[in-house]
């Protein structure tokens, strides 16, 4: 078991859980803000709409007035305008100037107090084309306007109502369809005025910008003209931001405990690792000894079997007896091949399995592999075809014998009699591809999956009539791995498997496959 195949999948957990959490936090936060900024910005508006309107309510007071008609209208009279209307600057908090503007759009009357622009630039600002397009309203219905412009450099809120009758004097028709002068009262926005909405609203640092400034929290106001007169932002109360800075130190806490987590595991789990590595090691060489020390006695029985069958020192009386000394000779044979399996994945495991690299006969390699499951092939009157181009390499001879013996094995246990087993051996570039095929009872993908791992058996009907130690490919594909070589297996149910072996031609020993 390798260490970073073991910790690499937790460390990617953990590392994505860890981000995800912060990712969510940061995006909750921003989305808190925003809706906290819309929020505000909602409120700052609201304000300044009422600042304005403030004003539209008094320019309305003034001039829906009987007397506001004979006076202004009719005979203009200043004195009457100064000492009724222009009083107002005076006497009402947060009114810095009143104008009276015909509807030609010329100057009637002004009284400014703390406003240093002169009466023309207010007309010329908007308010002189204000009264000359100011609709015509019903008879006796006030009518008023309000909004906010820039003059010289500076944001002024006005609100704006025209002359009207209020119906309790009697006037000539002409005079009451006579289109009325219009009353503006004026209010400037110094940071005074902007402190007071703060308060007011809760909102810090109210500040008014001529040009955009750079600021998260920030209302653009528009002017009588329909442009942006000026820039309004403020200091937002960001609860998103101030929770991740209240987080920031129990989020480290918790960090750190991850940290130390995590390093007591990659501790734990090296340790583990060892143990299994040391475990698999003991099991290795415990399994290698065993075999080892069961096939020295196994060799003698089948040794003395094989002496007795020959009856060199005697007859063996009797068909039954002959027949037990084959089965005991076969069941010893294969013991043998199974103690012999295991062994060599013992030996793999332990990384204890020696190469000895020679120069090797492909084709009689083959042909050798071939002779030796040619009787097991004829009892079940398998076709055999065999082509296969001449070659050389150095190898491992012995290692190579038994992969092919494996391969040709399998496919004569699991082809139902009557079947065919090809074998097609081609030189591309530097390798030697040997393809087997057989028209046996094939095996799905998981069946497929189950026969590569160690000691994998297929279930099946057929499978199960054919036991083994479920060693045979996976001792193949790590001999072929042994050797430098590439194993590749397909196959499909009901059509049989094809087995593809890739040599490399090594020419020399100067660069033979090493274990």
């Amino acid at each position: 078991m390798k260490f970073h195949r073991l910790v690499t999948p937790v460390f990617v957990a953990v590392a994505a859980s860890v981000a995800a959490f912060i990712a969510v936090v940061f995006v909750a936060a921003k989305l808190q803000d925003e809706a906290t900024i819309e929020s505000e910005a909602k409120v700052v508006e609201q304000n300044f709409i009422r600042v304005h309107q403030s004003l539209a309510v008094l320019a309305e007071d003034n001039a829906w007035w009987d007397e506001a008609v004979e006076n202004l209208s009719v005979e203009e009279n200043v004195e009457w305008i100064d000492a009724t209307i222009g009083e107002s600057v005076n006497g009402i908090k947060n009114i810095q100037g009143v104008i009276a503007i015909r509807r030609d759009g010329s100057l009637l009357y002004s009284n400014f107090v703390g406003i240093s622009s002169p009466p023309h630039a207010f007309l010329d600002a908007g308010l002189a084309e204000l009264a000359r397009n100011y609709p015509t309203p019903e008879v006796e219905v006030p009518h008023s306007t309000s909004g906010l412009m820039v003059v010289e450099g500076e944001l002024i809120a006005f609100g704006a109502s025209v002359v009207q009758a209020a119906g309790i004097r009697e006037f000539p028709q002409q005079v009451i369809e006579n289109r009325h002068p219009i009353i503006v009262f004026l209010s400037r926005l110094p940071p005074e005025v902007l402190a007071e909405i703060g308060h007011q609203t809760a909102i810090e640092g109210l500040k008014l910008f001529k040009d955009k400034p750079v600021s998260d929290a920030l209302l653009p106001l528009t002017g009588l003209d329909g442009k942006t007169a000026a820039y309004v932002s403020w200091e937002t109360a960001a609860p998103g931001s101030k929770m991740i800075r209240k987080l920031i130190l129990p989020a480290l806490i918790l960090l750190g405990l991850v940290i130390v987590a995590m390093v007591r595991f990659v501790h734990q789990a090296n340790r583990l690792v060892d143990e299994l590595k040391d475990a698999n090691h003991a099991k290795s060489a415990f399994l290698a000894s065993t075999s080892h020390e069961i096939r020295t006695p196994l060799n003698a029985i089948l040794g003395f079997t094989e002496l007795i069958s020959l009856e060199l020192y005697g007859k063996v009386e009797g068909t039954k007896n002959k027949e037990y000394l084959s089965l005991i000779k076969e069941a010893g044979e294969h013991l043998l091949s199974i103690i012999n399996d295991i062994l060599d994945i013992s030996k793999l495991e332990a990384g204890r399995f020696d190469i000895y690299a020679e120069k090797v006969d492909l084709r009689h390699v083959i042909d050798g592999s071939v002779k030796i499951i040619q009787s097991q092939a004829n009892e079940k009157n398998l076709e055999l075809a065999l082509e296969c181009e001449a070659g050389s390499l150095y190898s491992d001879e012995r290692i190579m014998r038994q992969v092919l013996i494996n391969i040709l094995s399998n496919a004569v246990k699991f082809t139902p009699a009557g079947g065919r087993i090809s074998l097609r051996g081609t030189i591309r570039g530097d390798r030697y591809c040997l393809v087997i095929r057989d028209t046996g009872v094939g095996m799905s993908e998981a069946e497929l999956k189950t026969a590569l791992s160690l000691f994998g058996q297929v279930q099946g009907e057929y499978a199960r009539s054919h036991t083994g130690t479920g060693l045979g490919l996976p001792l193949v594909s790590r001999f072929m791995e042994l050797l430098g070589g590439r194993f590749d297996i397909s196959s499909t149910p009901g059509a049989g498997t094809a087995v593809r072996l890739d040599f490399p031609l090594y020419q020399s020993k100067s660069n033979p496959p090493t274990p």
